[in-house]
């Protein structure tokens, strides 16, 4: 590599530290409560997978099930193009993987696999622990090919959900409550 990146900082608007994680229902806790960070992100909702932490001047992504046996380190780029030569991956003296992504990706919304179906809560799967405690089902097995998430969300205690900041990239999503009352907040 010989591109001399010094040259280029105001290319990059971010940077993540990506760790590998086997157990992520352990590993976030002790990140934000021993060692003090805070949670950014947390996906998907149902049953996490990726959480963003940030906190002593960095941000890391955790993974569960990751296969990396060494850090990565992703440096989100405004113009990816023009930092690093154009390089999308370079591997640091020590061996960490630098990743060079770009800071504003275009959403990519899976094609609608149409189909007709009826789900009954008797016929229903069991319920999956999803983030804050609530309890979920699809109801829309394989989410129509991941264009569209319909789930039955339970919450067992009542009372206010310590919930965590998600996202999904679904070209729909309606929240219907059928007993009692919900406060949603939404980004802007």
């Amino acid at each position: 590599m010989s591109a001399d990146l010094s040259t280029m900082p105001e290319k990059i608007s971010a940077a993540e530290i990506r760790l590998p994680t086997g157990n992520f229902s352990d590993d976030l806790p002790f990140f934000l409560k021993s060692l003090g960070f805070r949670l950014d992100k947390i996906f998907p909702a149902d049953d996490p997978a990726v959480a963003v932490i940030s906190g002593h001047g960095m941000c890391i992504r955790l993974e569960r099930d990751s296969d990396n046996p060494a850090g990565v380190l992703r440096l989100l780029c405004n113009e990816p193009g023009q930092f690093a030569g154009g390089e999308t991956v370079i591997v640091s003296p020590g061996g960490t993987r630098i990743e060079i992504a770009d800071a504003n990706p275009p959403l990519v919304q899976p094609e609608t696999q149409h189909s007709f179906l009826v789900r009954r809560l008797k016929d229903s799967d069991s319920w999956i622990i999803g983030r804050a405690g609530m309890r979920y089902r699809d109801l829309i097995p394989g989410r129509l090919g991941g264009s569209i998430i319909a789930s039955h969300i339970r919450i067992p205690d009542g009372g206010p959900v310590p919930d965590m900041v998600h996202y999904h990239t679904v070209g729909f999503q309606l929240i219907f409550c059928y007993r009692g009352w919900v406060e949603v907040v939404y980004e802007d």
